[in-house]
C-alpha cells in the first residue's frame, strides 16, 4: 500500500481533476487494512481511556445536569467524527492521488479545504490534543501504579519514568494497521476494568451511600467538571487515521456509530453509580476514590493501566507520523524511528514531572485544543468542502437546512463552552499562583 507525502501530485488546494457525484460517494478505497468491527474496537479503546474515570468527579463538579451533558456531548461527538469520516470520503474523491495511505489525513482535510494556514492550524491542534492527551495517558498510569504498590515504594515522580520506560517500546509501532492487537488489548482491558468497577461499587453501595453527599455545583466548578466532560469524547483528531487504515473507508461512519454505543453503555451506568454511592468523596480518579480496598479495585487498576498502555499508541500516532513525515524518516522500521519517538517520549516525561497532576493537564486540553478538534473544525470543514466547488471543477453538494442548524449549533456550544472553561480555568489558577507567592 503506497504513501502520499506532502508535496505530491495534487498538493493544491484547487487542485485536481473534477469529480462526479457518483465519485463523491464513492471513492476507491485501498485494499488490506483494518475491518468495520475493528475500527469500532479502534474507537472505543482509545477514547474510553483517562476520560472514563473523570466522569464521575465531573458530575460531582457540574451536578445532575452532568448526566444530561455527558449524552449531548457524546451525541455530538460521533456525529463530528461522522461529518470528518465524510469530509476525507469528499477530498478523496477530489484528489484521487489520495486514495492510497496517507500519514496525515486531518490536517490534508483543512488544507484541501481552506488552504496551508488552516492545515497548520490543524497540526498544531491535533499536537496539544493528542500530545497532551498522551502525558494523562502516563500521569494517570504512574497515578494508579502508586495507588496499586503503596506511596512507601517509590515516588510519583519515579513511576512516572517506570511507566515511560515500559511504553518505550510499545511506541515504536508504525499505524493503527500494524497494531491491530493492540486495540483489541485496550478494549478488552476496558471492558474488564469497567466491569470491576461496577461490581465493586456495587457489592459495597450500602456502606458508602450513607456517607455521600453530594453539594450543589458552583458557577466555577460547573465549567471546570465540563472541561472533564469534553475530554471524555475527544477522539477525533485520530479517527482520521483510523479510518486512514480501513479496507472499506465509506464504512467508517458505521464504525463510529458501534463505537460510540459502546462508550455511552459503559459511560452514563459506572457514572451514575459513581456519584451515587461517592458523591463529594469523589477525586479525579474514580479508582483512587472507591472505598474500601480490595480486589476488584485492585484488578481495575491493573486492567486500566493496560488500557492505558494499549490506547497511548492510538492516541499518540497521528503526532508521530506526522512529523516524521514533516522530517523526513522512513516509513520503514529504523533507528531514526527509534531515535525520534525516543526524544519524544522524553519530552513526555519532563512535562509530566513539571505538571504531576493528570487533572491539571485534562483540564488545559479538553477546553482548548480538543473542543477544536472535535467539536469545531469537522463542521467546519464540511461545511466549506460541500458548498467549495473550485469555479465549477468540482461539484456542489447539497446540505440540508436541518444538518447545517445542527453543524452550527455545535460549533456555538463548543465555542462558547470551551471559552469560559478556558477563562474559569486561568482564573482559578491564578488565584492559587497569587495566594502560593502570598504565602
Amino acid at each position: 500500500m503506497s504513501y502520499v507525502r506532502r508535496g505530491s501530485a495534487g498538493s493544491s488546494s484547487s487542485g485536481g481533476s473534477p469529480a462526479s457525484p457518483a465519485s463523491a460517494e464513492e471513492p476507491a478505497a485501498p485494499k488490506g487494512g483494518i475491518s468495520t468491527l475493528l475500527a469500532a474496537v479502534f474507537i472505543t479503546g482509545t477514547v474510553a481511556g483517562s476520560g472514563m474515570l473523570a466522569l464521575a468527579n465531573s458530575v460531582r463538579l457540574t451536578g445532575w445536569i452532568g448526566l444530561v451533558l455527558l449524552l449531548y456531548f457524546g451525541v455530538n461527538s460521533a456525529y463530528c467524527g461522522f461529518v470528518l469520516s465524510q469530509c476525507w470520503l469528499i477530498v478523496e474523491s477530489r484528489f484521487p492521488e489520495l486514495s492510497g495511505q496517507v500519514r496525515a489525513p486531518y490536517p490534508e482535510i483543512a488544507f484541501r479545504a481552506f488552504g496551508k494556514k488552516t492545515r497548520i492550524l490543524a497540526s498544531v491542534g491535533i499536537f496539544v490534543n493528542q500530545f497532551g492527551g498522551s502525558i494523562v495517558y502516563v500521569l494517570l498510569s504512574a497515578e494508579l501504579l502508586e495507588g496499586l504498590v503503596g506511596k512507601d515504594r517509590l515516588t510519583y515522580c519515579v513511576w512516572i519514568l517506570v511507566v515511560a520506560g515500559v511504553l518505550l517500546p510499545l511506541s515504536f509501532l508504525g499505524s493503527p494497521k500494524d497494531f491491530w492487537f493492540i486495540g483489541v488489548t485496550a478494549l478488552v482491558s476496558t471492558m474488564l476494568a469497567w466491569l470491576c468497577i461496577i461490581i465493586h461499587l456495587s457489592t459495597h453501595y450500602g456502606e458508602t451511600v450513607d456517607d455521600a453527599t453530594h453539594t450543589s455545583p458552583t458557577f466555577e466548578t460547573f465549567f471546570l467538571g465540563m472541561s472533564s466532560l469534553l475530554f471524555s469524547f475527544g477522539g477525533a483528531s485520530s479517527f482520521p487515521t483510523i479510518q486512514n487504515d480501513m479496507a472499506d473507508r465509506k464504512q467508517f461512519g458505521r464504525s463510529i456509530t458501534y463505537g460510540y454505543i459502546a462508550l455511552i453503555c459503559m459511560y452514563f451506568p459506572m457514572t451514575l453509580l459513581g456519584y451515587l454511592a461517592l458523591g463529594d468523596q469523589l477525586d479525579a480518579d474514580l479508582i483512587n476514590s472507591l472505598k474500601p480496598d480490595g480486589f476488584f479495585k485492585s484488578a481495575a487498576q491493573v486492567l486500566f493501566m493496560i488500557n492505558l498502555s494499549a490506547s497511548l499508541l492510538s492516541v499518540i500516532s497521528p503526532v508521530y507520523q506526522e512529523l516524521e513525515d514533516r522530517i523526513g524518516i522512513p516509513l520503514q522500521f529504523g533507528w531514526k524511528r527509534v531515535l525520534f519517538r525516543t526524544g519524544m517520549m522524553a519530552i513526555n516525561v519532563l512535562i509530566g514531572e513539571t505538571v504531576p497532576s493528570f487533572s491539571k493537564v485534562l483540564d488545559l486540553i479538553g477546553a482548548s485544543a480538543l473542543t477544536l478538534m472535535t467539536f469545531i473544525m469537522p463542521p467546519i470543514l464540511y461545511l466549506r468542502l460541500t458548498s467549495h466547488t473550485d469555479g465549477g471543477r468540482w461539484p456542489k453538494i447539497e446540505v440540508p437546512l436541518w444538518k447545517k442548524i445542527i453543524l452550527v449549533e455545535i460549533i456555538v456550544v463548543a465555542t462558547l463552552c470551551g471559552a469560559a472553561v478556558d477563562i474559569r480555568s486561568g482564573q482559578r489558577y491564578h488565584r492559587r499562583l497569587a495566594g502560593e507567592l502570598v504565602s
